[in-house]
């Protein structure tokens, strides 16, 4: 067996090829070796002689230069033999394609028993996640809504609350007496849409706790959802209620069972016998609005109308501010004055009339009294007999002339009450029955309406009614009498008394006489007789001051006018024919 020659790739041969293709007949190539080669001596060109075509058969490898060959050594005694095909190996390829093909068909298999194995639990995890129904285990009131589409779930919970809700009912009872609150007075509502949302939500949003747990989104959700579907999820919805409605029932449950306490009160007076007759106090019962509503509050967020309970309340005791004791022991004379007289039938006899027109007055708290509004026009219709008065500073002849000591001495006793004083007015010089300053002028002759009139005014400022008795002592009217006004009701506190005290400010001097009048003389005054019309006066500036005494001691004074009575000159008046 001969040694295998090195083989020489073929590029690296350099053969001459023909410019014809080698199949074609040598006849037909004009180069071919029985011809001449053109350029020879016939004519043709001279062709180099490696130039000269060579069969395929007859090519020698050329040989590489020393210096290009590599240094991998070989025999050249072998280089003129010729290159040997490489023979052909079908069963190679046989071989190669049965291996791909087995290990086609094992990707195949593993490919499928990997799809039927995993896939069917993977498309249903992909499959919970990306239907449009609640998860399964979720719970809302307890009843479990998975599976089930919003609007399917709304329906279904809708018609539990909605029953629930409209059959519920609170007691309230408060005393013993119960009151139902339903529907119809407290309507319930429910946070059903967003309870329904969160459910929703569950296996569908992502949180803080998903991105730290280093899992991806879709596995997150699908362990999530796994949890939920072993254990559950339970939501609850919220019962709210308007808390204005709240306070509206328990105003009016409150106004319901509230029974006033009521105080004793003066139910007569006897102007006769100077007695006072009471009614009896009375306990109340009530309970504060806000205790009501508190309870309801609780009793609602607390759901007690699942659990059968109710409110029960028991009202407060209510006791009297007074009873009859208290006013027994605190009604009576308040204040007393007394005044004298002048004689004379005429003026004591309208002071009567007076006096028993105010007698029998009741002044409530808060109300004012009116001299004049209560003993009305003083005319001869009701009795009034001219007597001595003044006015524009001089003594004249008047209908109902006396009755301003009625008044003078109503200002004393009111004043010792502690009742204030609206309105007083100090006649034009001092009165003969009461000290200078502590006068009150009345007068309504001379003035078209009652309220133009000069009128003594004051206000019942205490808790309870006044009741005021004025009368005369004296059989015989033409001597002088007493005139007394007494003031009833609250005594005033323990150890007050109130007295008064006036305080001359200034004097005015007599003026001089003023120039003598002249009139006709007639049988009364006969011709050449005077008189004198208005005595001469000086004037004085009083002050008038209330003063509180407890147990004898000044605590308090305060000023109630000053009265200015003026001066006067004399005048005289002269009669002639």
């Amino acid at each position: 067996m001969q040694p295998t020659q090195p083989r020489h790739r073929r590029s690296q041969q350099q053969t001459y090829r023909p410019q014809y293709p080698d199949d074609a007949p040598r006849a037909q190539y004009p180069d071919y070796g029985q011809y001449p080669p053109a350029g020879t001596q016939n004519g043709g060109p001279q062709i180099p002689p490696q130039q000269q075509y060579v069969p395929p058969y007859q090519q020698q490898p050329q040989r590489t230069p020393y210096f290009q060959q590599s240094t991998v050594s070989y025999d050249s005694s072998y280089d003129d033999e010729p290159i040997q095909r490489r023979r052909h190996r079908p069963w190679l390829w046989l071989l190669i394609l049965a291996v791909c093909a087995a290990v086609l068909v094992i990707g195949i298999f593993s490919v499928t028993s990997y799809y039927n194995a995993h896939y069917p639990a993977f498309r249903t995890r992909v499959n919970q996640l990306n239907t449009n129904t609640f998860m399964n285990g979720v719970h809302i009131d307890g009843v479990h809504i998975g599976g089930l589409t919003m609007d399917e779930a709304k329906r279904i919970l809708q018609q539990t609350t909605i029953r629930e809700d409209q059959q519920y009912a609170l007691n309230v009872t408060i005393d013993g007496k119960t009151w139902r609150i339903t529907q119809a007075e407290l309507p319930l509502q429910r946070d059903l849409d967003a309870v329904l949302e969160e459910a929703y939500s569950i296996g569908r949003q992502g949180s803080l706790s998903a991105q730290q747990s280093g899992l991806t989104p879709f596995e997150y959700r699908s362990r999530t959802v796994s949890y939920y579907s072993e254990n559950g999820a339970f939501l609850t919805t919220s019962v709210t209620y308007d808390k204005g409605t709240v306070r509206s029932l328990a105003d009016t449950l409150a106004g319901l069972i509230s029974t006033p306490a009521q105080d004793a009160v003066v139910a007569s007076f006897d102007f006769s016998s100077r007695s006072f007759q009471f009614t009896n106090e009375q306990v109340g019962r009530g309970l504060k609005s806000d205790t009501i509503y508190n309870a309801i509050i609780q009793a609602m967020d607390g759901n007690w109308y699942k659990d059968g309970r109710s409110v029960v309340l028991q009202s407060d005791v209510l006791q009297p501010n007074v009873t009859r004791a208290m006013l027994q022991q605190s009604f009576g004379r308040i204040s007393s004055y007394t005044t004298t007289t002048l004689a004379g039938y005429n003026r004591n006899k309208n002071i009567e009339l007076a006096c028993a027109a105010v007698t029998g007055t009741v002044v409530e708290s808060g109300k004012t009294f009116s001299f004049n509004e209560t003993v009305g026009r003083r005319t001869v219709d009701k009795g009034y007999l001219p007597a001595g008065a003044i006015a524009q500073g001089q003594s004249i002849e008047e209908t109902g002339g006396g009755v301003c000591q009625v008044s003078s001495t109503m200002f004393n006793a009111a004043v010792m009450a502690n009742m204030q004083i609206v309105a007083s007015s100090a006649h034009a010089w001092p009165s003969a029955y009461v000290e200078p300053g502590r006068d009150a002028t009345v007068d309504w002759q001379n003035f078209q309406n009652l309220n133009q009139s000069l009128d003594f005014k004051f206000k019942n400022t205490s808790d309870y009614p006044i009741f005021i008795v004025a009368y005369i002592t004296g059989s015989n009217f033409r001597q002088a009498c007493k005139c007394t006004v007494e003031f009833y009701g609250v005594a005033l506190a323990d150890g007050i008394t109130i007295g008064m005290e006036t305080q001359l400010v200034r004097t005015t001097p007599l003026p001089s006489s003023a120039p003598p009048e002249y009139a006709q003389a007639d049988a009364e005054h006969p011709s050449g007789t005077w008189e004198i019309v208005r005595q001469g006066r000086e004037g004085y500036v009083y002050e008038t001051y209330r003063v509180f005494y407890q147990y004898g001691n000044i605590v308090r004074r305060e000023l109630l006018r000053t009265s200015n009575y003026k001066a006067y000159s004399e005048l005289i008046r002269y009669y002639s024919d």
